[in-house]
C-alpha cells in the first residue's frame, strides 16, 4: 500500500488521457477515477498498518545540490492526499453538472486542467525533498493559471490568471534560491534545520525566510494576497478546489512539513505569526466591503489561512494542520453552495442580484448555513475544535496575538453573516441593477426569469446538490477526529509537531465563538436593506451612524474607524498587476536584506 500511495500522482493520468481523447458519453466523466483512487488509497493507508516509505532515484536533477527524485509516504502526506482526493472528487462530480452548458470540447479541456492540477498537488505533497517539491509547486501554479483564465475570452480573465502567475513566480524564485543556497546533500524536507544544511550566509533564518516567502505566495499571505480574490474569474468549481485542498493549502503544508526549521529560527517564526494575524484581520475587514458573492468568500480564505500561519509561527503546526483539514470541508461547502446559487441564478454573482433565496434554494441555504457556522467556530462543529487549538496556542505563546485572533472571529461572523443573510434572507434585487458574470447563456442585458419567480423553487440538480452532503458531514464531524480521543494527533505523530490536548472549548475559544455569533446576528439586521454595490467611505460612515443610533462616543468612533479601514483595504485590490509585482518584489528584497545581516 505504501508504494502504491507513493505513485498516487500518476492516478489522474489515465483519466486525463481518456478525457482529452473524448472517451465516454459525458465529457470529463473518465477523470473521476483519478481523485477517487487517490482518496481510496490514502484512506486505506491511514486505516492500515501505516508503514512509512521512501522512493529515491538519485541524480534525477544533477545540477541541484540535492536533485534526487524523492517521494515520501508518511502520515502527514497520506492525510493531505486524503483531503485532496475527497475534496477533488466532490468538486469533479459537482463540475459535471455545473459545466454542462460548455461545449463538449470546453468541458474536456476543463477536466484535463483539473487532472493536471490534482496530479501536481499530489507530487507536491509526496515530495521528500525541495527539488521534487519545486516540480509540484510550479505545476500547481501553472494549472491555476489555466483554470483561473479558463474563460479567457472574458474581460479580466487572463489578467486574473497572470496575477496568480506573478505571485507564484515570486514564491517559486524564493524556493529556488533556497534550493541553490543549500550545501550539497541537503534538501531533504525533514533535515533542513540541521547545522550542516543551514551553514549558509544568514543561517537558518535566511532559509526559513525564503520558505515563508514561498509559502506566503501560495497561501496568499501578507502583500502576496492579491492574486486570490482575482482568481474568482475562474469557474466556481475551480474556486472551491483552489481554496479548499490544493493551491492555497500548499503553503501551509510546506511550513508544517518543515516546522523544525522554523523552530530553529524563532525570529522568523514570530514574523510568520504576525503576518498571519495581520492577514486574518485584513482579510476579514476586506470581505466586509465586497459586492461580489465569491470575492467575499475569497477574502474569507485569506483570513482563515492567516490563522494557520499564526498557528505555525506560534509553535503549533499540528493545530494549523488540523485547521487545514476542517477548513477544507467547510470552505469547499461554502464555495460549492455559492456556486449552486450562481448556477440557479443563471450566472449572477453580484450581491445586488441576489436575495430572498431561502425558499427557492433550500439545499443551498442549509449547506451554506452549516458552512458558515463551522467557519465561525460554533462549539460542536469542526471549525470550533481546530480554531480553538490555534487560539490556545496563541494564548500560551503570545497573548496579544491570541486576543487579536479572537477579535478576528467577530469579523468572521460579520462577513459570513452578511453573505448568508444577504443572499438567503435579504430583499429581492432590483432587476435594473443585475449583471451577469458566469453564464455563457444569459447576457447582462437579458431579463432573468429567476427574478420573476423568486418564491418558487429554483433548480438544484442532483449532481450539484449531492456532493455537498459529504462536505457538510465533514464540516460537522471532522473535529471529532481529535476530540476527545486525540486520534488525529496520534495518527500524525511527530510529522506535524507536538500536539497539545484539544479541549471541547477553551475560555478564549468560548469568547471568540460568542464574538463570532454576535457578528453573525448583527449581520441579520443589515440584510433587511437592499444589497448595494461596494460603498465608498462616506456611505460606510453614514451606515455606521444610522445603525449605531444612540451608540456614540468611542463605540461609534471605533465602528467608523473599522469601516474606514475596511474600505481602504478593499480599495488596495485594484487589479493592476504591475503595482502588485513592484510592491511584492521590493518588500521581499527588504526581507532578504534583513535576513542576510550577520
Amino acid at each position: 500500500m505504501s508504494l502504491l500511495l507513493a505513485w498516487a500522482w500518476l492516478f489522474t493520468l489515465p483519466g486525463l488521457l481518456l478525457t482529452v481523447l473524448g472517451v465516454g458519453r459525458r465529457p470529463g466523466a473518465a477523470s473521476l477515477a483519478g481523485p477517487a483512487l487517490i482518496a481510496a488509497v490514502a484512506l486505506g493507508w491511514l486505516l492500515g498498518p501505516r508503514t512509512p516509505a521512501d522512493v529515491v532515484l538519485a541524480n534525477w536533477l544533477p545540477f541541484l545540490p540535492n536533485g534526487a527524485f524523492h517521494l515520501r509516504v508518511d502520515a502527514l502526506s497520506a492525510l493531505m492526499l486524503a483531503v485532496v482526493g475527497v475534496v477533488s472528487l466532490c468538486v469533479y462530480i459537482y463540475a459535471l453538472a455545473y459545466m454542462e452548458e460548455e461545449p463538449p470540447s470546453g468541458q474536456r479541456r476543463f477536466f484535463a486542467f483539473l487532472d493536471i492540477f490534482v496530479a501536481s498537488m499530489a507530487i507536491l505533497v509526496l515530495a521528500g525533498n525541495l527539488a521534487l517539491l519545486l516540480v509540484g509547486w510550479t505545476g500547481v501554479g501553472l494549472a491555476s493559471f489555466l483554470l483561473i483564465s479558463f474563460w479567457h475570452e472574458r474581460p479580466g480573465a487572463i489578467g486574473a490568471g497572470l496575477q496568480a502567475l506573478a505571485a507564484n513566480a515570486v514564491g517559486d524564485a524564493a524556493l529556488l534560491l533556497a534550493i541553490v543556497l543549500l550545501p550539497a546533500g541537503c534538501g531533504d524536507l525533514l533535515t533542513l534545520q540541521t547545522p550542516t544544511c543551514v551553514a549558509v550566509p544568514g543561517g537558518a533564518g535566511l532559509v526559513a525566510t525564503l520558505l515563508v516567502i514561498a509559502a506566503s505566495a501560495k497561501s496568499a499571505q501578507g502583500p502576496l494576497y492579491f492574486w486570490l480574490p482575482s482568481a474568482m474569474a475562474g469557474p466556481t468549481p475551480v474556486s472551491a478546489l483552489i481554496h479548499a485542498a490544493t493551491m492555497v493549502a500548499a503553503g501551509v503544508y510546506l511550513l508544517v512539513r518543515t516546522h523544525a526549521l522554523l523552530a530553529a529560527a524563532p525570529t522568523v517564526a514570530l514574523a510568520t505569526a504576525v503576518i498571519g494575524v495581520l492577514t486574518a484581520l485584513g482579510g476579514g475587514l476586506a470581505s466586509l466591503q465586497q459586492s461580489n458573492f465569491k470575492r467575499g468568500l475569497a477574502y474569507s480564505t485569506v483570513s482563515q489561512l492567516g490563522y494557520m500561519f499564526a498557528g505555525i509561527g506560534l509553535g503549533a503546526p499540528f493545530a494549523a494542520m488540523f485547521h487545514l483539514v476542517t477548513h477544507a470541508a467547510f470552505k469547499a461547502l461554502l464555495f460549492l453552495s455559492a456556486g449552486l446559487v450562481i448556477h440557479a441564478r443563471h450566472g449572477h454573482e453580484e450581491l445586488a442580484a441576489l436575495g430572498g433565496l431561502r425558499r427557492a434554494l433550500p439545499g443551498a441555504h442549509l449547506a451554506f448555513l452549516i458552512g458558515s457556522l463551522a467557519l465561525i467556530g460554533v462549539p460542536g462543529l469542526s471549525g470550533a475544535f481546530s480554531k480553538d487549538a490555534i487560539l490556545e496556542a496563541a494564548e500560551r505563546a503570545n497573548l496579544l496575538l491570541g486576543l487579536a485572533l479572537a477579535g478576528a472571529v467577530f469579523l468572521t461572523g460579520l462577513y459570513i453573516g452578511r453573505l448568508f443573510f444577504g443572499v438567503f434572507y435579504g430583499p429581492r434585487p432590483d432587476e435594473s441593477r443585475v449583471t451577469s458574470h458566469e453564464s455563457r447563456v444569459t447576457s447582462s442585458s437579458s431579463p432573468d426569469p429567476g427574478l420573476a419567480t423568486r418564491e418558487s423553487r429554483l433548480d438544484e440538480p442532483a449532481l450539484i446538490l449531492w456532493p455537498l452532503v459529504p462536505l457538510a458531514i465533514g464540516a460537522v464531524l471532522l473535529g471529532y477526529l481529535e476530540w476527545p480521543s486525540g486520534l488525529l494527533s496520534g495518527l500524525l505523530g511527530d510529522t506535524a509537531g507536538h500536539a497539545e490536548p484539544v479541549r471541547f472549548i477553551s475560555p478564549l475559544g468560548a469568547a471568540a465563538a460568542l464574538l463570532g455569533l454576535a457578528g453573525f446576528a448583527l449581520s441579520a439586521r443589515q440584510s433587511r436593506e437592499p444589497a448595494r454595490e461596494r460603498p465608498g467611505l462616506p456611505e460606510a460612515v453614514e451606515q455606521v451612524h444610522a445603525t449605531a443610533g444612540a451608540a456614540s462616543g468611542w463605540v461609534g468612533g471605533v465602528a467608523e474607524a473599522g469601516l474606514g479601514l475596511a474600505g481602504r483595504l478593499a480599495a488596495v485590490h485594484t487589479g493592476q498587476l504591475g503595482r502588485y509585482v513592484l510592491v511584492s518584489v521590493l518588500g521581499i528584497a527588504v526581507i532578504l536584506l534583513i535576513g542576510l545581516r550577520p
